[in-house]
């Protein structure tokens, strides 16, 4: 792993994900940070889009660090069954770059379900959650149909609009949207998940989730607030689409005010 520099600007590192190197960027705070935050996109997304979100927590006071999933951006390899291998190794990563206290995370629909994966297995390292329209399995499948006009009732996306996902395209990084897929395995893997049964029992745990939102149904954030223990706390915006919480001000606001909350509390201390 690369040795970060000290300074304002976000430093480039690389992550060793299981032998598959992931391409990030370690904001740092002026002083010891109060604690990192790690930011994950969704699919056919990259790093970059989650820039504002990584400023507004240096300015917080928190470290930060954005990556880019196995597939995307300018990371290696293609997104399979191990996507929150990547969580784990970034927040590590972070942990160990930054010296915080302590890492929550804050990630967007494919982003948000590999957090809720890599909380359920290792529940010592993010000690909070920001989930904006998690994905479920069926909504993946769906987008990996339109992505190859699998999907009749769909019309195409064009590349470079959000919603346009390019599996098996190797690397137009013009476009701020896309990625590449291993379908074969991937597939599967998605069409057993259930992220209800995976989200059961988490604590500490903010969503947020638009009632307009075209792409994963909001009833599905709906339910899986149902199976968190408290603390937890359920934005839905009137509208926005998938997007909407992700540009939203004050699910950003809503964001550093949880993570910083549940980063001091003797509640999460014991968790």
């Amino acid at each position: 792993m690369d040795a970060p520099r000290s300074g304002p600007e976000p430093q480039p590192v690389t992550i060793d994900s299981g032998g598959v190197p992931l391409a990030a960027l370690l904001y740092l705070p002026g002083a010891r940070p109060r604690g990192a935050l790690l930011v994950c996109h969704g699919a056919g997304s990259r790093k970059e889009n989650h820039a504002i979100m990584a400023e507004q927590a240096v300015a917080a006071g928190l470290a930060a660090l954005l990556f880019d999933f196995r597939g995307h951006g300018a990371s290696g390899g293609a997104m399979d069954a191990h996507g929150s291998d990547d969580v784990l190794a970034a927040g590590d990563a972070l942990r160990r770059l930054s010296g915080a206290a302590w890492v929550a995370a804050r990630g967007a629909s494919m982003g948000a379900m590999l957090l809720v994966l890599a909380a359920r297995r290792r529940p010592d390292l993010l000690r909070s959650l920001v989930l904006l329209c998690p994905a479920d399995g069926p909504s993946l499948l769906r987008g990996l149909d339109r992505a190859a006009g699998r999907d009749d009732r769909a019309e195409p996306v064009p590349a470079g609009r959000p919603g346009a996902i390019t599996p098996g395209d190797p690397s137009r990084l013009g476009d701020r949207y896309t990625g590449r897929f291993d379908e074969a395995v991937l597939r599967p893997f998605l069409a057993r998940l259930d992220l209800i049964a995976e989200a059961r029992g988490l604590r500490r745990v903010l969503l947020a989730h638009a009632r307009d939102d075209a792409d994963v149904p909001f009833d599905h954030s709906r339910r899986l607030a149902a199976v968190l223990e408290p603390p937890a706390r359920f934005i839905a915006l009137a509208e926005g689409g998938h997007h909407g919480p992700g540009r939203s001000p004050e699910v950003a606001r809503a964001t550093l005010a949880w993570v910083l909350a549940h980063g001091t509390t003797e509640d999460a201390t014991r968790g």
